[in-house]
């Protein structure tokens, strides 16, 4: 029982939030689609140097992991 009154409090919340929004004339943001910005420039670069220095660490520690007895 207390999940059928969860449920109807979010539908009743949901449906306010709804109302709320056309009453004010506001922009819903949870519905506009959001896309993924473009990596550009030294940030680009950044992200390489990353994924090859995690890469060199991978391989550091599994040759100590490898030299260990």
């Amino acid at each position: 029982m207390d999940s059928d009154d969860k449920t109807s409090k979010e539908n009743d919340l949901d449906n306010d939030w709804e109302n709320f929004i056309k009453e004010e004339g506001l922009v819903n943001y949870n519905k506009i689609p959001i896309e993924r910005a473009e990596i550009k420039g030294w940030v680009k670069i950044a992200f390489w140097f990353l994924r090859i220095y995690i890469i060199i660490m991978v391989v550091l520690v599994i040759i100590g992991f490898y030299r260990v007895h």
